[in-house]
């Protein structure tokens, strides 16, 4: 593969790593402008439940658990609850009743909010987060060392 053809490829690799960051970073937009505008509040995981799904599909049935997790805050004095995905992380264990997470909430109605911790860690991001990684850590290094040297096709 020559020099140009190496280069073309890292090009791609870089951009889709760009690319990844950027739909990052606009699908948590709203949590991260809410945070810092200062429409956040420290909330306390009061229960987590474990509902158990039956997925059926061309295979064979089987089960899937889904983990909820309440949320109670406080703003100006009054006290709201919401309810969020827990994710794989409350099945694993890193979130139990009485943690105190982040809650990000809208100024005008302060009962809709979202608990900034399972912005970051929804489905679509920790995949986009793994691909973004991937890429610059292939990428990056490549570009520091290419980025001066001159293009000289190889035969």
């Amino acid at each position: 593969m020559s020099t140009a053809q190496k280069r073309k490829y890292l090009k791609y690799t870089l951009a889709t790593g760009w690319l990844c960051l950027f739909i990052m970073l606009l699908l948590s937009s709203s949590v991260f402008t809410g945070f810092i505008n200062g429409n956040s509040a420290s909330g306390t995981v009061v229960d987590k439940q474990v509902y158990i799904e039956q997925i059926r599909g061309t295979g064979s049935p089987r089960q899937s658990q889904l983990h909820e997790i309440t949320v109670q805050y406080q703003v100006a004095g009054e006290t709201y609850q919401i309810y969020a995905n827990g994710h794989i992380y409350a099945g694993m264990g890193l979130i139990d009743e009485g943690d105190t997470l982040t809650v990000v909430y809208s100024p005008g109605n302060p009962a809709q909010a979202q608990v900034l911790s399972y912005a970051l860690y929804s489905p679509m991001v920790s995949i986009l987060g793994y691909v973004t990684f991937v890429c610059f850590l292939v990428g990056f290094p490549r570009w520091l060392l290419w980025r001066n040297k001159p293009i000289t096709d190889e035969k």
